[in-house]
């Protein structure tokens, strides 16, 4: 969610997988197994080995569905409508069931990568089955693997092109591989956050969060700018020397120099283990403002060295990267290091989940699928992405087909997973310009800016 006022989503995503950084703490707590090769999953009353989840009632059905019984209630779930549901309408669609795939990066360099975009759909479905499916048909899942290479990644689109419906809430940080199979196919793909332009731009395509590499949102850059307009002439852009990190630097930088800011450039290596020498230049150089594009392990190293030197440029501005509690933890202990920091993102907060139903609806299902498990930002798309998915569907009706879907898909303009995050525009594949701040105080996350919600007025989407 950070919300991104830059694509540095798709730094992460491939920072992560290039570098071997290591997975935060939730993405490493228990899941839904591996999805290695492509798992058939039909939750519902059931977890994917088809044992009961707790909590949740029903009897299972083929495929692990649940059948019957109150479960509980969530956006998108309408019951088969009178005279039936069309019976096989397309590929992947029959009287009883709809097959959907999730192809995200689970092993290759990273290992459990996007684990959370399966546990998300994996506990999506469940709701959606727990309360009798989509039309009279539940959700099937291909829960499949992309390992963090393109090869695997087309394999993986090329086999839900031949099974599934519609591939929903993938993530992979070479997603540009399968783009091609998907859009030859026709399959509609309602990506969580698309990484590689080519995959952003296919005419199948339309992601809950469209990254692209041509258009950047403003605003966090004037916010700065009003908050603390001394520091704008001298800042700094630290990145990893990892891939795609060093253009996305740039392309953030100079964004930003659209509005005023000045910045000095600052590589590091991915295994640089220290940062002492980057934080005295930065020092000498008499830098006031720093971001960095990069994982949050990295960022904790140059907030480390920073803390070592005593010396640390009045503002500290990172992406949704570092909205992780393990950002907030340092060798077991409070990391004192990110006090101060700012972080912007485009998504809700969990702190705040007492006023989201949403989110507390995705928390209650992804803790029966994934006991454990907590919502990332990744995680927190692939459910909005399912969710859009039954949006969509029910607007489309019973009787769908992968044309009239995408087509359901292609009028949707605002969508903002019912609350989870700022509102994309999805027909014409648009971020949003919205964002909400904020700042680590005492190891702790805390909303700075606004009150309530996201800022949408401090500047526009703009090209790149």
């Amino acid at each position: 969610m950070k919300s991104r006022a830059v694509a540095t989503t798709v730094i992460l995503m491939l920072v992560l997988a290039s570098c071997g950084a290591r997975l935060t703490r939730e993405q490493r707590l228990a899941g839904i197994g591996t999805g290695a090769g492509g798992t058939a999953v039909g939750p519902g009353g059931v977890d994917a080995s088809g044992s009961p989840i707790p909590g949740a009632t029903g009897t299972a059905g083929p495929g692990g569905g649940a059948t019957s019984g109150p479960g509980v209630s969530g956006p998108g779930a309408v019951p088969a409508p009178p005279g039936g549901n069309g019976g096989a309408t397309d590929k992947g669609v029959t009287a009883t069931q709809i097959t959907l795939a999730v192809a995200s990066d689970l092993s290759g360099v990273q290992g459990g990568l996007f684990k959370s975009t399966h546990q998300a759909m994996s506990a999506w479905a469940a709701m959606i089955n727990s309360t009798g499916g989509l039309f009279g048909r539940r959700v099937k899942l291909q829960l499949r693997d992309t390992q963090a290479k393109d090869t695997s990644n087309q394999a993986a689109v090329q086999d839900s092109c031949d099974d599934s419906f519609a591939l929903v809430g993938s993530m992979s940080a070479f997603d540009g591989g399968g783009a091609s199979a998907g859009e030859a196919c026709g399959i509609p793909d309602v990506t969580a956050i698309t990484v590689n332009d080519k995959r952003a731009k296919a005419a199948n395509v339309y992601p809950v969060y469209p990254v692209r590499a041509d258009k950047i949102p403003i605003g966090t850059a004037n916010y700065i700018k009003e908050k603390y307009p001394s520091v704008i002439q001298n800042a700094a852009m630290v990145y990893l020397n990892a891939g795609v990190t060093k253009s996305n630097a740039v392309q953030r930088a100079k964004a930003y120099e659209s509005v005023g800011f000045k910045f000095r450039y600052y590589e590091v290596q991915v295994l640089e283990a220290n940062y002492t020498p980057t934080v005295q230049r930065m020092k000498d150089d008499g830098i006031k403002y720093v971001s960095m594009v990069a994982n949050y392990q990295s960022i904790q190293k140059l907030l480390a060295a920073m803390e070592q030197q005593n010396w640390f440029p009045e503002v500290r501005d990172w992406d949704s990267v570092a909205y992780a509690q393990p950002f907030l933890t340092c060798g077991g202990g409070p990391c004192t290091a990110a006090n101060g920091s700012l972080i912007f993102t485009n998504t809700t907060l969990n702190e705040e989940a007492a006023g989201n139903p949403e989110l507390q609806l995705y928390q209650q299902w992804l803790s029966r699928v994934a006991p454990g498990a907590k919502p990332d930002y990744f995680g927190f798309y692939a459910w909005s992405a399912g969710q859009l998915f039954a949006k969509v569907h029910k607007d489309v009706g019973a009787k769908i087909t992968r044309k009239s879907f995408l087509a359901g898909l292609k009028d949707v303009h605002s969508w903002n997973g019912n609350g989870l995050h700022a509102a994309h525009d999805i027909g014409n594949k648009i971020m949003s310009p919205c964002f909400l701040y904020l700042e680590v105080k005492n190891a702790k996350f805390v909303r700075k800016d606004p009150a309530s919600g996201f800022m949408c007025n401090k500047g526009p989407v703009v090209n790149t």
